[in-house]
């Protein structure tokens, strides 16, 4: 059974269950990669940056402006934690 605080998705192994009770990030928040970021966005070029809007498809989705990119990318917040700067 599935709570109604996850959201899932499927991929070759099975269901991964995403958890939904991650941070509210805030635009201007300073971000990095949480594990399991890093561990699907492999060819990222900066693991750290900053909050710049919502995402459109997803309410669980931020655009991140990445250092040293000139274009925000959609991300769930799954891949991101809080940096403590």
């Amino acid at each position: 059974m599935f709570s109604s605080g996850s959201s899932f998705h499927f991929c070759a192994a099975g269901i991964i269950m995403l958890p939904t009770d991650q941070p509210n990030f805030q635009i201007g928040d300073r971000v990095h990669l949480s594990e399991l970021g890093a561990s699907r966005l492999k060819k990222a070029p900066s693991k750290t940056g900053r909050i710049v809007g919502a995402g459109k498809a997803s309410k669980l989705a931020v655009r991140v402006l990445f250092d040293g990119m000139k274009t925000p990318v959609s991300l769930h917040q799954s891949y991101l934690e809080l940096d403590e700067e």
